[in-house]
C-alpha cells in the first residue's frame, strides 16, 4: 500500500515538473531577443518585379522569405509584419488560392486592429482586400460584410468610388437591385466627381445603371 502511494506521488511530481519545464521553455520563446536595426527588403524587392511580371508564384515565394527575415528584427504583432502578411495574401489571391489568402489578410487586420487608430486609412484597406477575396469566392455576404465596413473608415475618394462600384455588383448579384442603383449610381456620381483615367470604369458603372433600370421598369 505505502508502494502505491509512493509511485502516485513520484508520478505527480514528475508531471508537476515536466510542466514547470515546459512554461520554463514558453518563456524562452517569448522572451527571444529581436536583432537591433531595420531588416533587409531585398526578397520584398525582388518579389516586387516577379509581381510586376505576373509570376506570382515566384513573388510568393519572396514575400515568404521576406517574413522570415523580417520576423526577426519585428515582434510578430507589429506594424511591419502585417505588411508582409498583406503582401502574401495579395500573392495567394492572385494565384486564386482564396482560402490561404484569407488566412493571411485575417492576420493582417487582427495586428492591424491593435496597432492603428480607428480611424487609420489602413484598415479601410485591410476590409476592402479580404471584402474583394470573398468576392472572387462568391461568398457575396462576407464580402458585402467587409465592404461595408470599409466605408466606415473614410477610405480616399478613389477607394471610396471602386468600393461602391463592388457593392452594387454584389447587391445586383444578389438581386437586390434597387440596393444596387443606389450604390451605381453612388459610384458614378464620384467617377464624374473625380474624372479618373480609367474611363473602362466609368463605362461599366454606366452601363449597369442602365441595365438596372430596364429591369426596375
Amino acid at each position: 500500500m505505502k508502494k502505491c502511494v509512493y509511485i502516485k506521488i513520484l508520478s505527480i511530481s514528475l508531471l508537476l515538473f515536466t510542466g514547470c519545464f515546459d512554461d520554463f521553455n514558453r518563456d524562452k520563446i517569448v522572451k527571444k531577443e529581436l536583432l537591433k536595426g531595420e531588416a533587409n527588403e531585398s526578397y520584398h524587392k525582388k518579389a516586387d518585379s516577379f509581381f510586376d511580371e505576373g509570376n506570382y508564384a515566384e513573388a510568393l515565394k519572396y514575400e515568404l522569405e521576406q517574413l522570415k527575415e523580417d520576423l526577426k528584427y519585428y515582434r510578430e504583432d507589429s506594424a511591419e509584419i502585417a505588411v508582409d502578411y498583406n503582401y502574401i495574401a495579395l500573392n495567394y489571391k492572385k494565384l486564386k488560392d482564396y482560402n490561404r489568402s484569407i488566412t493571411y489578410y485575417e492576420k493582417a487586420i487582427k495586428i492591424d486592429n491593435k496597432v492603428l487608430d480607428l480611424t487609420n486609412p489602413q484598415k479601410s484597406i485591410d476590409y476592402y482586400n479580404i471584402a474583394s477575396t470573398y468576392d472572387a469566392m462568391r461568398l457575396y455576404d462576407k464580402a458585402l460584410d467587409y465592404y461595408l465596413k470599409s466605408l466606415t473608415i473614410k477610405p480616399n475618394q478613389k477607394d471610396r468610388l471602386e468600393t461602391y462600384r463592388d457593392i452594387g455588383k454584389i447587391y445586383k448579384e444578389k438581386r437586390d437591385y434597387r440596393n444596387s442603383l443606389i450604390y451605381y449610381k453612388n459610384a458614378f456620381f464620384l467617377y464624374k466627381k473625380l474624372e479618373p483615367k480609367d474611363k473602362a470604369l466609368g463605362v461599366d458603372i454606366l452601363e449597369n445603371i442602365q441595365e438596372i433600370n430596364k429591369i426596375l421598369k
